[in-house]
């Protein structure tokens, strides 16, 4: 049998059954192979350093000499059939391993419920965040800031969260509560303010800024309806002038609409300052410099499309496509970051390929291997790819304020030593 097959999309196919009848041809995929391709920047063996305690959160200290986790440390209680549930801050010299302070945000007894099951009491993620002078760590935990000092952990000051309001929904007669979950924190470049993104019933979204000396919240806006249920990150502005979030315009294993898809917010009044249509399902973002915003991918990967969507770059006063940077023949997805000194930026470049479900029907992907590849931001020439790290995909990605190092957390959760 001889076939046709673009220059955009080369795989090798595995046939399990083949009905050919002139011109009409059925067939059923088993697997698509999707790992060959491009030129990735060259792959090494990094040196990485064991987060303790499966975090929920990490950052790196802006000196790149320490790290601060939230970890979930659960223990029997003192009752029969009741878990005591604590959310513990801690900071770590990371290159020994040693513990340089300890922060208790929450303890919680929870009794099991008939299965034996114990339900988590904090609703939402977590966050550690370090502020760009290194002085402060915020830490947000069950809807309350808990602003410490970097030095030991002390607790300076609390800082409830104000958020939207539940929603009520009723489907088939049964009515339900919906509440709003936080989806992102960052710290303001200057260390005055902390952002937070909330998203309510999947499409609505709504940021507040708090100012972390009174507590008090400054401001707050609605973003724009779209999949922001999706969203991974918001990116300050070196300035500290504008926020950027990346809000899909579809959901992940759709093709995008063509309506924007990247936002950047005033923050003194919360107006759209700039928007941008990728063209991708785009979930993270970056900023170059001032000037360039930095775009990934999350959508599916599918039997004949999106096999190698590359990271694109966007000039930030004219919306221009500018360029776009190469993976490892898969893509360059999930997680974009950028260091605090414009030197550098990371993303997922892991290989994948696409399998076939043929009892339901439909495709699914499946990692090959699970890489970051860090480049030069200034000149877009490929530094380093990392070795396969087992569980980054379903990891966050962050990259250190001089760029030297990288951390993730999640299923992966360690700190990676990048070369000079």
């Amino acid at each position: 049998m001889r076939g046709i097959l673009t220059p955009d999309y080369s795989p090798r196919i595995r046939f399990s059954t083949v009905l050919s009848m002139g011109l009409f041809v059925v067939f059923s995929l088993v697997e698509v192979d999707l790992t060959s391709g491009d030129s990735p920047p060259p792959q090494q063996q990094l040196k990485a350093y064991a987060l303790r305690g499966s975090p929920n959160s990490a950052d790196i200290s802006p000196d790149e000499q320490f790290v601060v986790t939230e970890s979930t440390v659960k223990n029997n209680g003192v009752d029969p059939g009741t878990n005591t549930f604590a959310e513990v801050v801690r900071a770590w010299n990371f290159r020994e391993s040693t513990l340089m302070g300890e922060f208790v945000a929450q303890r919680t007894d929870v009794r099991a419920d008939a299965k034996g099951a114990f339900a988590d009491p904090v609703p939402g993620p977590r966050y550690v965040r370090f502020s760009p002078d290194g002085r402060v760590v915020a830490a947000l935990v069950n809807r309350t800031i808990h602003v410490l000092s970097a030095k030991d952990l002390t607790e300076l000051r609390t800082i409830p969260l104000v958020g939207p309001s539940n929603t009520t929904h009723t489907f088939r007669g049964t009515t339900f509560v919906s509440e709003p979950d936080v989806r992102a924190a960052e710290i303001s470049p200057n260390g005055n303010v902390i952002a937070i993104l909330w998203v309510s019933d999947l499409l609505y979204g709504r940021v507040e800024l708090y100012d972390l000396s009174s507590g008090t919240n400054i401001q707050s806006w609605d973003t724009p309806i779209g999949w922001i249920q999706f969203t991974k990150d918001l990116v300050w502005r070196s300035d500290g002038k504008l926020l950027f979030l990346a809000i899909p315009n579809e959901t992940p294993c759709s093709a995008p609409s063509g309506q924007p898809d990247v936002f950047a917010f005033d923050v003194r009044t919360g107006a759209v300052a700039q928007r941008f249509t990728t063209g991708l399902l785009a979930g993270s973002v970056a900023i170059g410099t001032n000037s360039n915003v930095l775009a990934v991918d999350l959508n599916c990967l599918g039997v004949f499309k999106n096999h190698d969507p590359k990271l694109r770059v966007f000039d930030l006063t004219t919306g221009k496509h500018l360029r776009d940077v190469s993976g490892r023949g898969a893509g360059v997805r999930y997680w974009v970051s950028a260091s605090a000194d414009g030197s550098r930026f990371l993303a997922f470049t892991g290989k994948m390929k696409a399998k076939f479900d043929l009892s339901d029907g439909v495709p699914y992907d499946s990692s090959v291997d699970e890489t970051f590849s860090v480049w030069n931001l200034k000149t877009y020439e490929g530094i380093v790819t990392s070795q396969n790290i087992p569980g980054l995909k379903n990891s966050v990605l962050r990259l250190s304020s001089k760029g030297r190092y990288a951390v993730s957390y999640g299923k992966a959760s360690f700190v990676y030593e990048l070369p000079q």
